[in-house]
């Protein structure tokens, strides 16, 4: 991907990570403050039944329950626990309660530490229960600390987790648009190229009839005509393999008759061929042969395969159509440049370009081998019928293979292996 590719999926990468960050730190907020109210709940309600159980059940100082102070007023003769917190017990508290026998309860600080005060009547006596509610508290910032700790480390790690998902997430489709930018940029490159012939041939044409309409040698109007219709011809190819390749619904395979198929398109070329010096022969199969395809398709598939031999062979292309087990075999050889070991990897990408194999330091003019959508195109067709395709070994020239299967069930989808081959690419790239 370019830079600007990078840095947008860079960005994306990073604002979906802080959105999952914040979403997680509101959910293990929620969670950390439930965890610390209902433990903090359960310990009042521990010490509500404590201390009511030591002012109305507990008949002496020395059966104070495990963190309590005990103090009993009977009949004027205060009896107090040992180790009662300084400033304890409340006096007032106990003299208030002797007088009109209301319970009486209060949370009191003292020394920096946190008590719970109650004082009940228990028959003729009134008790005092102190009880120490530091434990309580530090149990509480422990969990608290512990809380904080865990939900950070795992705030840090989900941000993490999330950047890494966000990006392997959204690489696809940061590819993709990247290669729909590449894609848009290439085509108007070949749409210029053509486009820009035909306008300097019309304007060429135009200037002569006007200069000398009745001097001008028609042969040389017929030439220039005749310029224009192969421009407008290699345009209208150009614009019919763009909408080929657009379009990515599931083709309709019904009964086709390859052989003739193959030899019609043969049969067209060779006109066109000729006129280059160029020689096309059929070998293979010589009867009748049918394939379940897509017969547009198909078609567009020698068409392509075709147009790429011609533009580069010497003198010779030749379409051999054969038979493996269930499989057709269709190889189109040409005796051009061929195919550098470089490029043979990435001849099927739309547009590819490389320098052909017999160019000498001294052959300046000699041109790189262009591929255009051709190629391309013959791979989504073996793609979208269950085939492949691939570039075939042979000593000069080049070979390009293609595998199709001979029989498909109607009501599979036609491009499941090509499905299948890209999501175990994807994996590949993501592993």
């Amino acid at each position: 991907m370019k830079d600007q590719a990078k840095d947008e999926l860079q960005r994306s990468s990073w604002r979906m990570a802080l959105q999952t960050g914040a979403l997680l730190v509101l959910l293990l907020v929620a969670i950390a403050g439930s965890v610390l109210l209902i433990v903090s709940t359960s310990q009042a309600t521990a010490a509500q039944r404590l201390l009511t159980t030591a002012t109305e059940h507990v008949d002496s100082i020395v059966d104070a329950p495990a963190g309590t102070w005990l103090a009993i007023s009977n009949q004027g003769v205060l009896t107090v626990s040992p180790g009662m917190p300084s400033g304890l017990p409340d006096l007032k508290a106990i003299e208030a309660v002797a007088a009109n026998g209301v319970a009486a309860q209060e949370d009191v600080s003292i020394g920096g530490r946190s008590y719970t005060v109650r004082t009940a009547g228990s028959g003729s006596r009134v008790v005092q229960a102190v009880f120490d509610r530091h434990e309580n508290l530090e149990e509480l910032n422990r969990l608290g600390l512990a809380l904080l700790l865990t939900c950070g480390g795992a705030v840090v790690l989900a941000s993490l987790l999330a950047v890494w998902l966000a990006r392997r997430a959204m690489r696809p489709m940061a590819e993709a648009l990247d290669r729909q930018r590449r894609f848009v940029a290439d085509a108007s490159h070949e749409l210029r190229t053509p486009l820009t012939l035909l306008n300097m041939r019309a304007q060429m044409l135009r200037r002569r009839v006007a200069s000398a309409p009745t001097q001008e040698p028609p042969l040389s109007i017929e030439a220039d005509l005749d310029a224009m219709i192969e421009d407008s011809r290699s345009l209208t190819r150009l614009l019919e393999d763009l909408l080929i390749s657009a379009d990515s619904r599931r083709v309709e395979l019904t009964h086709v008759d390859v052989v003739a198929l193959a030899e019609d398109v043969v049969q067209s070329f060779s006109a066109s061929a000729a006129r280059r010096g160029v020689t096309v022969v059929r070998s293979g199969i010589a009867g009748p042969m049918g394939i379940t395809a897509a017969p547009t398709a198909l078609r567009r598939l020698f068409v392509a395969l075709l147009d790429n031999a011609v533009r580069f062979a010497k003198g010779r292309v030749d379409v051999g159509l054969t038979r493996d087990s269930r499989t057709l075999v269709i190889t189109v050889r040409d005796d051009g440049p061929g195919f550098a070991d470089d490029v043979k990897m990435r001849a099927f990408e739309r547009f590819a370009t490389a320098e052909p194999l017999d160019t000498k330091p001294e052959e300046d003019t000699v041109r790189p081998r262009h591929y255009g959508l051709g190629l391309a195109l013959v791979a989504e067709v073996a793609a979208q019928h269950g085939g492949r395709v691939e570039i075939g070994a042979q000593p000069s020239g080049a070979a390009v293979v293609v595998h199709l299967p001979i029989r498909r069930n109607p009501g599979n989808p036609p491009a499941a292996g090509s499905l299948f081959r890209s999501l175990v690419s994807r994996l590949r790239r993501m592993f």
